[in-house]
């Protein structure tokens, strides 16, 4: 295998069912032959859909994609719970009831803005230093305490059948979707569990950005995905940028401090963000190249993490 060197990127894969998110970046680690790759957000093995991966420096944003909204399309069984909230879980209860299109309607305005909502017991929570789903797989007896997560958009799609309805929802950070899809058909004094999870947008990363791979066919090549690959400062539009010139952004990746008055560009930069003290991170781009992610305290920019090329 040829090792290619100094990659960094984002290459964004929409993830096959069947396959975890895990394997998908091992998977990916092998096919370029890089060690320095992790994912920008766990999807369940039965999800499809957006997966943004993070090669070589990219990796040093990945907390940035983690915490923007994520947008998904779900089908819900009415009926039945399982005990992983998918179709792929043991059943656990039934019921006889099916809800309305008017009684659904009527109690999605619970599920908007700041909610509680308890993860699946086959998550990869961890507890005492343990995957939930391990513990879950043995039988140990679990109780995960709610947490609150934020839900943007609650769209019902469309009434499949009697059996089945279909969803859309944008949400935040630490949202489970088989957790929502749960707890919608409890409030409907029903049970219900999701048959289909798919991902559409992580962020400004969508549909259109991926690259499909096939992992159970081992026909792919390393350049099919590096002709794909976004740069690193795709994850970082909607972040403020501060211009360097080559010496201060010398002084930046060494790790120093500088004041910002005695910047080369630093008026361009006050007058578009006035308000840059609020911002807990910025990036420092100099030669429309990304040098790190700097914070501005008290006028002094300090560097928190170096992107080293």
């Amino acid at each position: 295998m040829v090792k290619i060197s100094n990659i960094n990127g984002w290459i964004i894969l929409d993830k096959q069912i069947g396959v975890t998110s895990r394997q998908a970046v091992t998977k990916i680690s092998k096919i370029l032959n890089i060690k320095k790759i992790g994912h920008g957000g766990t999807l369940d093995p039965l999800a499809s859909g957006v997966l943004p991966i993070a090669v070589g420096e990219a990796t040093k944003c990945i907390s940035f994609i983690q915490n923007k909204n994520k947008k998904y399309s779900f089908i819900i069984r009415w009926g039945q719970t399982t005990d992983t909230d998918d179709s792929e879980g043991k059943v656990l209860e039934n019921s006889n009831v099916r809800p309305t299109k008017n009684q659904i309607f009527n109690i999605m305005k619970f599920f908007i803005g700041k909610i509680y909502q308890k993860p699946p017991l086959y998550s990869a929570i961890k507890i005492g230093g343990r995957r939930s789903y391990k513990l879950a797989r043995k039988s140990i007896i679990i109780e995960h305490e709610a947490r609150q997560v934020e839900i943007t958009k609650l769209v019902l799609k469309k009434i499949i059948n009697s059996d089945f309805a279909e969803f859309e929802v944008i949400c935040g950070k630490g949202t489970y979707v088989r957790s929502l899809a749960r707890d919608i058909a409890e409030k409907l004094n029903t049970k219900g569990h999701v048959t289909m999870i798919r991902r559409h947008s992580v962020g400004d990363f969508v549909e259109k950005n991926t690259i499909f791979i096939d992992f159970f066919r081992e026909i792919l090549h390393s350049p099919a995905i590096l002709n794909r690959m976004l740069p690193i400062e795709a994850a970082l539009d909607d972040i403020p940028a501060l211009a360097l010139n080559k010496l201060e952004a010398r002084k930046l990746k060494l790790g120093q401090k500088i004041q910002l008055n005695s910047l080369e560009f630093k008026n361009k930069f006050i007058n578009k963000y006035p308000n840059y003290q609020e911002f807990e991170k910025i990036c420092a781009i100099s030669n429309n190249n990304l040098i790190a992610i700097i914070k501005i305290d008290t006028d002094l920019v300090k560097p928190k993490r170096i992107i080293n090329y």
